[in-house]
């Protein structure tokens, strides 16, 4: 089963979740007034990567990153997607899921996003859960 949308930012519509979990409906929720805006969350829990298993570092190392390891948000897109990189070298650790994309709109208003590994390991297959604080 797959999704519906273009795949283009535009067609991500804004989630009724408060977006503070991973296991939220979405990210943000309209303004107070309904003027449409999304409201940035401060934190983000328990982000599960996708595609980890063909992004840079674990092609690269053959392995994953520990446990409370620095993380932040690319600022910019790389191949359609927002993704999460290591804090220190700027490495690809897997794409964020689409249903942060309204994050790139925050991103855009100047905030920033880093945090900690949670969660890694490669079996049954490569993953990186990740939180995130504004």
């Amino acid at each position: 089963m797959g999704s519906a949308g273009s795949g283009k930012f535009g067609t991500y519509r804004i989630g009724k979740g408060e977006g503070t979990s991973g296991t939220g409906s979405g990210v943000g929720r309209m303004g107070s007034e309904g003027s449409g805006e999304v409201e940035c969350p401060k934190i983000i829990e328990n982000i599960p990567l996708e595609d980890v298993a063909v992004l840079e570092y674990y092609q690269k190392y053959n392995t994953l990153p520990s446990q409370e390891t620095s993380v932040r948000l690319r600022a910019t897109i790389y191949r359609g997607r927002l993704v999460v990189e290591t804090a220190d070298l700027g490495e690809i650790l897997g794409n964020l899921p689409t249903q942060y994309n309204t994050l790139i709109n925050c991103i855009k208003k100047g905030m920033k996003y880093s945090g900690t590994i949670v969660a890694s390991g490669i079996t049954p297959v490569p993953f990186v859960v990740v939180t995130l604080n504004a």
